[in-house]
């Protein structure tokens, strides 16, 4: 069951409030129980003990006065043996409302017991009714005994429940320390799959805009995710769709008026390139020097309508590549002698450096001629008169492709590229705000083709920018590289 963002925060909160109100619920029992037996101790046991101390005094204060009543037979101290009597009686039932064990009572009903065989044996003992002295005193020292007894076990148990309370206390603090421990780990894991389940989503969906932002609409995004998220998602699913439906309609109307283009583009050349064989006729020199500029402009025209046309078949995976055994390095050199007029008149020295021999490579020998003439002549574009340009090949091992690969790399003294262009120089049409108020010629179609044909070869392509000291295209072909098929 997916649940809204709102619906996840209430649970998640919710659940953090349950987890401190047990601890809270839990520490309020335990401080109840503590609060109950300390109640105890402090309003029975205390008062019972103090009675019971209390009631051995006042049987001492009554032997007392029984024994000194005997010796001098004074009224008023037979009064105090009466009231010292009385007060023991009520001492004892006191004592007995107030205790809870069986052998308490025991004990005081033979301290009860004890005190009337006494009191008899006091009264048998008054002149004229013969005295028996031990027996009494025998009596008395066995209620003694008793009522030590009986204080003795008070004690005892008070001193049971205030052991009982330490240990309570203690463990009391041992639990809410686990449970304090067990609810902050709860709510831990609690937070962190909330913000996994949140986090990971998003950051899928960031990964897709990325990945849709550098043009490709092939996937859609599933995701288990809050039911906006989920939207969101769907969302995007839609408007992908609908930016690959706009993505191929554009490929095909390039494809399409690029063909309508191209077909009388060559009708024109040919054209032109009859007049200025003068088949028709002669040509004075004015007419010969407009006929040359539109045939230079009717060349532009054709090599970006061909740019074009092979973009859009290379997009469309229709386009045919032709791969034999052939040396880059001879390549390599053809292309550097077919632009060397342009860099003999900007000035620019244009240098190749090869590191060891290079193996034949699986090639199609047109289109790897054209990935090179389109880096130098980017490199041509870009660097001011009097720079240098380089060719490095070197043949080297590289993890990422598990074999050798032929590294080659243009690098320039130009401008460089602006860091925020490194990664779209590969876009087709593209062209950095930084040129587009120079006067550069071109389509912005060269590095996407480049691309596209060192891709289908199975090698990598990419930019390494150096700011104010140039630029450098790097790509890579595997030396291993055998291709079994006529077309891709």
């Amino acid at each position: 069951m997916r649940l809204r963002i709102f619906w996840r925060v209430i649970f998640a909160q919710g659940v953090l409030i349950l987890l401190v109100l047990v601890v809270s619920l839990y520490a309020l029992d335990k401080l109840n129980w503590l609060i109950r037996l300390n109640g105890r101790i402090v309003e029975v046991d205390t008062v019972c003990l103090k009675e019971q101390r209390r009631l051995l005094k006042t049987f001492l204060v009554e032997m007392r006065n029984a024994e000194k009543y005997m010796l001098i037979q004074d009224p008023v101290l037979h009064g105090a043996y009466i009231e010292a009597r009385q007060d023991f009686a009520e001492a004892l039932a006191r004592i007995n409302a107030l205790v809870d064990s069986e052998p308490e009572r025991s004990l005081i009903a033979e301290i009860k017991d004890l005190h009337t065989r006494y009191d008899e044996e006091f009264k048998r003992a008054v002149p004229g009714k013969g005295t028996e002295d031990q027996t009494r005193k025998g009596i008395a020292e066995g209620l003694l005994e008793r009522g030590n007894e009986l204080v003795r076990h008070r004690e005892e148990l008070i001193g049971a429940k205030t052991v009982e309370a330490r240990d309570m206390a203690e463990s009391a603090a041992r639990d809410m320390g686990w449970l304090t421990v067990a609810g902050i780990g709860g709510a831990l894991m609690l937070a962190f799959f909330h913000a996994r389940g949140m986090s990971r989503p998003l950051k899928n969906l960031a990964q897709e805009m990325r990945r849709v932002g550098r043009g490709e609409f092939t996937r859609s995004l599933d995701l288990r995710a809050p039911l906006e998220v989920v939207e969101l998602a769907e969302t995007f699913n839609w408007m992908t769709e609908q930016l690959a439906r706009l993505e191929e309609l554009k490929a095909d109307f390039t494809a399409h008026v690029s063909h309508e283009l191209r077909t009388p583009l060559t009708a024109i050349r040919e054209g032109i390139a009859l007049l200025l064989e003068e088949i028709p006729g002669p040509l004075s020199s004015s007419q010969k020097e407009i006929l040359e500029v539109v045939r230079g402009n009717g060349e532009r025209l054709f090599v970006s309508i061909s740019s074009i046309l092979d973009l859009s078949r290379m997009e469309g995976e229709m386009m045919e590549y032709q791969y034999a055994p052939c040396d880059l390095q001879t390549l390599i050199e053809k292309s550097v002698q077919g632009l060397d007029p342009i860099a003999r008149k900007k000035n620019i020295g244009v240098e190749t450096i090869r590191t060891g021999n290079l193996p034949l490579l699986m090639l199609d020998e047109s289109r790897m001629r054209q990935v090179i003439d389109n880096l130098m002549s980017n490199a041509l574009k870009f660097t001011p008169e009097g720079g240098r340009i380089s060719i490095t090949t070197v043949l080297k091992r590289d993890d990422r492709e598990k074999g050798r690969v032929v590294e080659v790399r243009v690098s320039d003294t130009g401008h460089g590229i602006p860091e925020e262009d490194v990664e779209k120089v590969f876009g087709r049409f593209y062209r950095s705000p930084h040129h587009r108020g120079k006067r550069h010629q071109g389509t912005g179609l060269g590095l996407a083709i480049a691309r596209h044909i060192v891709t289908a070869h199975g090698g990598r392509i990419w930019a390494e920018n150096e700011p104010a000291s140039g630029a450098t295209i790097v790509f890579t072909l595997p030396a291993n590289f055998a291709y079994n098929r006529s077309s891709v």
